[in-house]
């Protein structure tokens, strides 16, 4: 495991731990991942892996791991099942789908 991977790795861990991990169900159906960072809140999708984050976005994509803090975080909360559930209806997530859309 490279240095790099464990800082990441160990990232996730604190994330987790700060309970920064929620998954939206959208009419209990629709689910997206989000992990709130130190800036902003990240959207993460799980299949495939993939994350709104700038390390993800430019410097991972060369990466064979290819996994951000933020994946990883989403990896193990779901693991351990320890993340927060939202529900909301679809009229409440058109109301607030533009800021999981803004840009990284």
């Amino acid at each position: 495991m490279t240095t790099e991977f464990s800082d990441r790795l160990a990232g996730a861990k604190q994330l987790v731990a700060q309970q920064c991990v929620k998954k939206y169900l959208i009419e209990k159906e629709t689910e997206y991942w989000v992990v709130v960072g130190n800036t902003r809140e990240y959207l993460v999708f799980i299949d495939p892996f993939w994350c709104r984050c700038y390390d993800f976005q430019h410097k991972l994509s060369t990466d064979t791991m290819g996994q951000c803090k933020h994946v990883l975080a989403v990896q193990l909360a779901f693991q351990g099942d320890e993340y927060d559930t939202i529900v909301l209806s679809k009229e409440e997530y058109d109301f607030i789908r533009p800021y999981f859309l803004l840009s990284a």
